[in-house]
């Protein structure tokens, strides 16, 4: 019986090389070893096959923070590989709300932050009008 949270697997050498070498000539997947590759993909076979749980999808943006001065929102669709996302800020001011990752007044994330029934409270307690 193993000993630990790991076990062990035997692949075919062919197999395995074949994996290796995409690993090594596309770096942009994100994998770092044929361990990393072979979990994901025995992960996946198992979800197609309702072995497992599925992992619920969570909102691509999310309140993170939130302060008289802006609010911090999680943007899932900013993950990388080494990320699950970016915080970014969203500053309320007399003259709007702004964005600062995207520069702008009009995006998505103030559109998102407008959205809080927090934020709103705040911003109608300063007695500030919106951009939106």
């Amino acid at each position: 019986m193993p000993i630990g949270k790991y076990r062990g697997i035997t692949l075919q050498k062919e197999l395995v090389n074949v994996v290796e070498q995409y690993i090594t000539t596309h770096p942009e997947t994100g994998y770092k070893s044929l361990a990393d590759f072979v979990t994901d993909a025995v992960r996946e076979k198992c979800m197609a096959l309702n072995i497992l749980t599925p992992i619920p999808d969570l909102p691509p943006l999310e309140h993170f923070n939130l302060s008289e001065h802006g609010v911090r929102i999680l943007d899932r669709n900013l993950a990388n590989t080494s990320t699950k996302g970016r915080i970014i800020d969203v500053y309320f001011k007399p003259e709007g709300i702004w964005c600062e990752h995207c520069e702008s007044t009009h995006c998505r994330h103030v559109t998102f932050a407008l959205s809080l029934p927090a934020v709103q409270k705040i911003l109608a307690r300063k007695g500030w009008k919106t951009n939106e």
